[in-house]
């Protein structure tokens, strides 16, 4: 009886004890619930009346800004910098100089002659002008450092007649050009001299109105014939010595301005001499041919012997009897 009331009563105290256990475990859990979601609240009521950042001013969005673009702009020009002086320069090309010194270029472009190459064969020395050394003529390219006295001694002063390095062949007349044609072209200034005529009696400049330029004979001439071309007069006519004329075949048109009789005549003989050309008898102009120059010895010497000259029977060399 005893065991078994003992028994009873400990099973009703451990009984009691595992209810008193599994009370406080809820209790615990639940105050744990109710403070996490009263802290879950707080936060979310905090966040609520938290108030929001002011904006940033106009000046202070500015400073920013200035601050970002500074130091882009440093470490885009640290950049940029490393990039261009990691390559050797090329020298400038004949176009890149036309860039700044355009008309410079433009005249090389037209004018230039055999001085139609890089610039830099010339100038070695190139923006270095100093207006307190005035040292132009120091940087400036010498003639002479290409050209050796081309029209020998007596012309050293190149820039007088060749006032523009980069248009050399555009001469301007002055005192000093016209004094000196016959330095440079001493054929034409030797044949005026040698064969007076009219021509001898004009300065050059008088034909030649610009340096370098072939005057139309037609300027100053009447031309033998209607339609007469310059080549026309030049093949008679040598300009610088124009009385020492000569000419080649073809040119029967033109002689008959000064000899009309005999060309009417000539042209229309019916016989062979028709057929020849007046330069053929008469290379020279004002020249007697002898017939027997191409005729040789047509008749026996007794015939010969009475009549001794040939017009003494052909008395028309440019209209021969025929038939």
């Amino acid at each position: 009886m005893r065991l078994a009331s003992g028994i009873r009563y400990c099973f009703l105290g451990f009984s009691m004890i595992l209810s008193v256990f599994l009370v406080a475990s809820c209790v615990a859990k639940g105050n744990a619930v109710q403070h996490e979601k009263k802290a879950v609240e707080a936060t979310a009521g905090s966040r609520q009346a938290a108030p929001a950042p002011a904006a940033k001013t106009d000046k202070a969005v500015s400073a920013e800004q200035r601050k970002a673009s500074q130091a882009s702009s440093q470490s885009s020009s640290s950049e940029n910098t490393a990039d261009v002086y990691a390559q050797i320069p090329k020298p400038f090309t004949a176009v890149q100089c036309g860039q700044c010194h355009e008309s410079i270029y433009m005249k090389l472009r037209s004018n230039g002659g055999k001085h139609k190459f890089v610039c830099r064969n010339c100038h070695k020395q190139f923006h270095s002008y100093n207006p307190v050394r005035n040292n132009w003529n120091e940087i400036m390219p010498k003639c002479s450092s290409c050209h050796n006295q081309p029209h020998g001694p007596g012309i050293t002063a190149c820039l007088k007649c060749h006032q523009e390095p980069h248009t050399p062949l555009v001469i301007k007349y002055n005192s000093y050009v016209t004094a000196r044609c016959g330095k440079c072209h001493p054929g034409p200034a030797g044949e005026l001299k040698k064969y007076p005529s009219k021509h001898t009696k004009q300065g050059c400049a008088k034909c030649h109105d610009q340096h370098g330029k072939i005057p139309s004979c037609f300027k100053c001439h009447q031309p033998h014939i209607p339609n007469q071309s310059l080549e026309a007069c030049k093949s008679c006519h040598p300009v610088h010595k124009p009385l020492e004329i000569t000419y080649g075949n073809g040119n029967a048109r033109t002689c008959s301005t000064c000899h009309s009789t005999v060309y009417n005549e000539w042209k229309h003989t019916k016989s062979k001499h028709g057929k020849v050309d007046c330069a053929r008898c008469h290379p020279k102009h004002g020249q007697i041919p002898k017939c027997a120059k191409c005729h040789g010895q047509p008749h026996d010497a007794a015939m010969l012997q009475h009549f001794k000259r040939c017009l003494d029977c052909h008395l028309n060399v440019h209209d021969l009897p025929t038939g």
